[in-house]
């Protein structure tokens, strides 16, 4: 994650399961940033980080449903 000096993760929210992936919508405590945590159970060694923008984070808090599950696999397929 390169939002900081001191990079950190803190839960905002489970965002759920897609893609094989599980993501977490979270802030970096040191800088405020909304960062993009995913992971999968097929490669538990690797933990991935994405800084997002205030948009994104505020797209990613704000969904539900199935228009979460359609932001999560665009970005999965954009990233």
């Amino acid at each position: 994650m390169q939002c900081c000096a001191d990079p950190k993760f803190e839960l905002v929210e489970d965002l759920g399961h897609v893609e094989s992936v599980d993501w977490d919508l979270g802030t970096c405590p040191s800088c405020g940033s909304y960062v993009l945590r995913q992971w999968s159970e097929y490669a538990p060694l690797h933990t991935y980080y994405d800084k997002l923008t205030p948009d994104e984070g505020a797209r990613f808090r704000d969904s539900q449903g199935r228009g979460r599950i359609v932001l999560l696999k665009q970005w999965y397929a954009d990233h």
